[in-house]
């Protein structure tokens, strides 16, 4: 067999290292141009999505008295703890109108 065969495997071997090296170079390289991602900013403490807010009282009692009033009517209702620890009751949007009146 010729001396050339012998040399083809590692002549392979070392051109992928090369290709890998600089292909690894290139991806790890920091452009100065582009920006540093920006953390997503939290969401306000009023946003409750779909749910509205109906009504805020002070204790836990209250808030449960409120929903099982809703629920009974057949309003779909739930709470949610403001950062200030008072309590509110939400509901959909499409039903609050209606909570509303039979809360306030």
């Amino acid at each position: 067999m010729p001396e050339s065969a012998y040399l083809a495997g590692p002549m392979v071997a070392i051109l992928t290292i090369a290709v890998l090296a600089v292909i690894l170079y290139r991806g790890f390289q920091h452009d100065e141009q582009t920006p540093a991602p920006v953390a997503p900013t939290a969401p306000s403490t009023d946003d409750y999505g779909l749910l509205a807010s109906v009504a805020v009282v002070r204790t836990l009692a209250d808030a449960t008295l409120l929903r099982e009033h809703l629920h009974s009517a057949g309003i779909r209702a739930t709470l949610a703890t403001a950062p200030d620890g008072r309590i509110r009751i939400l509901v959909f949007a499409d039903e609050v109108m209606r909570a509303r009146r039979l809360v306030g």
